[in-house]
């Protein structure tokens, strides 16, 4: 299928699906484009196309590379597999309550820490109007849940943006012993290709994000605070990537070196549908394939990893609805196994 054709196939599920822009890419092992298009409007009504150079917020997805940046450090002699709470935060160890002791972050990063899915209503509104820097928030917020029990049961499955919060309030100490600001900085630093479009909260330009508005139908959420989640929830999904530099990148994840292999691995052992970042799905005839879905309530997106085949897909949306969610993530698998039987033609 050349990109030609793939620009078909999207507008023909963008209209399906009631979609207001839709685009996709796909990239071999050494991060070549295979094809990629993208087609509707930056914003619903706007007559103002989507761009192939556009970002778009990837919501979840950030998760992965929250994980590659904890493994990056890892690998630099700068941070260590196992770490327990208390190792990651020994300025908050003395009021940890006991339970937390054990946790480490590995099971932050498998949703598995015992933590609840959500800081919390209360904290999605008053964190709109909170000063203070992303360090403070996020500090605010791992003491306070980790001076009391775990609300769940250490080692169970729970999916936690939380967790991925508690995380990048550990690689906050990290920065700021790196002489960074944050967790944010950080991440920018070690893992961003420069000049490529990468950045946390909605894109500054280019494709708004859309959700149901009071009336029905998709109304347009801007580029402002209201556009996104709170800044502080970073580790857990606010960034945003230009479809390409977004395959570009993933693909080194089909070369694992020890790193890699660590993040890709189910955890805790091979009866687990999730590694550290990664869903970890099935997809015939071409066996384990990685796989997850991002979304602030105003974009999706699906990406998936094909190792057998040597495949990277993304399918983003500037749309968010049951319809989105489903289009996403049966044109990734379509996409997958299209691209596996057959080379481009472009």
């Amino acid at each position: 299928m050349s990109s030609a054709a793939l620009q078909v196939k999207l507008e023909a599920v963008r209209s399906e699906a009631g979609l207001v822009a839709l685009g996709a890419v796909v990239a071999d092992a050494d991060g070549a484009i295979l094809a990629s298009a993208v087609t509707g409007e930056r914003r619903r009504g706007s007559g103002d196309a989507a761009r192939i150079s556009d970002a778009w917020h990837i919501g979840s997805n950030t998760k992965m590379l929250t994980a590659l940046l904890y493994a990056r450090l890892v690998e630099a002699g700068e941070a260590e597999w196992g770490a327990t709470l208390p190792d990651l935060f020994p300025d908050l160890a003395a009021e940890m309550d006991p339970a937390w002791r054990a946790v480490t972050i590995e099971h932050l990063l498998s949703h598995r820490s015992g933590l609840a899915a959500n800081p919390g209503a209360g904290w999605f509104i008053s964190s709109r109007f909170d000063t203070a820097s992303m360090t403070a928030q996020r500090t605010k917020l791992a003491k306070a849940f980790l001076s009391r029990p775990p609300p769940g049961e250490v080692g169970a499955f729970q999916y936690s943006n939380l967790g991925f919060m508690i995380a990048g309030a550990a690689l906050d100490r990290i920065a700021a012993d790196q002489g960074k600001r944050d967790y944010e900085a950080l991440f920018l630093a070690e893992l961003a290709p420069k000049g490529e479009g990468w950045g946390f909260g909605p894109p500054a330009r280019g494709i708004e994000g859309h959700a149901s508005g009071l009336f029905g139908g998709l109304k347009a959420q801007g580029k402002g605070d209201g556009a996104d989640n709170p800044p502080a929830l970073a580790p857990a999904g606010t960034l945003h990537i230009p479809l390409k530099s977004h395959a570009r990148f993933l693909s080194r994840f089909l070369k694992p070196g020890a790193a890699l292999q660590k993040l890709l691995a189910p955890y805790p052992d091979e009866a687990s549908d999730y590694a550290l970042g990664w869903g970890v799905a099935t997809l015939e005839p071409h066996g384990r394939v990685y796989t997850h879905n991002g979304s602030n309530t105003m974009w999706m997106s699906t990406v998936m990893l094909v190792p057998e085949a040597g495949l990277v897909v993304i399918v983003n949306t500037n749309s968010f609805s049951d319809a989105a969610a489903k289009a996403t993530t049966s044109l990734a698998e379509e996409l997958a196994l299209q691209y596996a039987k057959s080379p481009p033609e472009d």
